[in-house]
C-alpha cells in the first residue's frame, strides 16, 4: 500500500478551508462546496477537507467530535485492487466499516476501518 492522501474531517469546513488556503498558502487543486471538500497540494501526499457530516453520510454513522475522541483525520491508502485488499485484511482480523463499494461522485472504489485506536481508514482506487 502507498499513501495517497491525508484527510481531515472538519466540524467548520469554511474555516478549515480558509486557513489551509489562506493561511498555509497551500494551492488548491479541487473545491467543491456543495460537497463540502477541498483537496490541496501538498507534494506527493496531498491534504483532503471533508466536513464530518459528510464523512458520516458516506460511512453511515456518527463520528462526533468530543474531547479524547479519535483524532479528526482519516488516512486514504490508494491500493491497486480495493476487493483484493479488503479480502487479504479480513482475512487477518481487520473488522470494517464499509464494504467495498463505488461512490460515483468521488470516481472510486472504496471500504473503511478502523485502527485499534479508532483512528478512520479509507481504502481507495480511482474508477
Amino acid at each position: 500500500m502507498k499513501l495517497l492522501q491525508i484527510r481531515l474531517l472538519t466540524e467548520d469546513f469554511k474555516k478549515s478551508t480558509a486557513f489551509y488556503r489562506d493561511v498555509l498558502a497551500l494551492p488548491v487543486l479541487w473545491y467543491e462546496e456543495s460537497m463540502e471538500y477541498a483537496l490541496f497540494d501538498n507534494g506527493e501526499t496531498k491534504i483532503e477537507l471533508l466536513s464530518m457530516k459528510a464523512m458520516n453520510e458516506a460511512i453511515g454513522e456518527t463520528n462526533e467530535c468530543v474531547p479524547g475522541a479519535p483524532s479528526k483525520f482519516l488516512l486514504n491508502f490508494k491500493v491497486d485492487d480495493v476487493d483484493a485488499t479488503y479480502a487479504e485484511l479480513l482475512d487477518k482480523g481487520v473488522v470494517f466499516i464499509t464494504e467495498p463499494q463505488d461512490k460515483a461522485a468521488w470516481n472510486a472504489r472504496v471500504a473503511h476501518f478502523r485502527d485499534p485506536d479508532g483512528n478512520l481508514i479509507e481504502l481507495y482506487k480511482t474508477l
